[in-house]
């Protein structure tokens, strides 16, 4: 399939790859079906890129960035919740990115992505109890910038 991006152009991507998120995703309940696509030069941050609109791409960071500091409450209630079923390990966690110009970069930590990634199914999730909210300052740590991109870690962590 090929999906126009104003973005990134036209991306071509098999139809099994494709994220589903049957509520949509937190302001945009339309938005059901995206693609995953990498970021150059980062392992760790990619783009869900809508498939039915060109100018909708959001910038995520895996939660493998952030190590054993988040999430720090568990995310498997509240992805069973939102209808992910599967054990917690099948579930791949990404929070949205913020880069206004000229401004700090946050992320949403209070509200992330959690997919499935037997079913390639998704949902925005809030969870309960986190120290967290949805504009923490964001900085990738040095080790993680120092690493070099290889392959398409973001895509294989919503994979795993």
């Amino acid at each position: 399939m090929n999906i126009e991006s104003q973005r990134f152009g036209t991306i071509e991507i098999n139809d099994d790859e494709l994220l589903s998120f049957p509520a949509g995703v937190i302001g945009f309940p339309t938005e059901q079906k995206f693609a995953l696509v990498p970021h150059h030069g980062s392992g760790y941050i990619a783009w869900l890129q809508s498939v039915s609109t060109p100018g909708l791409a959001f910038p995520v960071v895996s939660a493998h960035a952030f190590g054993d500091r988040y999430p720090d409450v568990p995310v498997l209630g509240a992805a069973v919740e939102a209808g992910l079923q599967g054990p917690d390990d099948a579930l791949a966690v990404m929070v949205v990115l913020c880069a206004l110009a000229n401004q700090p970069a946050t992320v949403n930590l209070l509200a992330p992505i959690v997919v499935n990634a037997a079913t390639r199914t998704g949902a925005q999730v809030i969870l309960e109890g986190t120290r967290f909210s949805t504009r923490e300052y964001f900085a990738l740590p040095d080790a993680v910038r120092q690493e070099p991109a290889t392959g398409d870690r973001a895509a294989t962590a919503a994979a795993e």
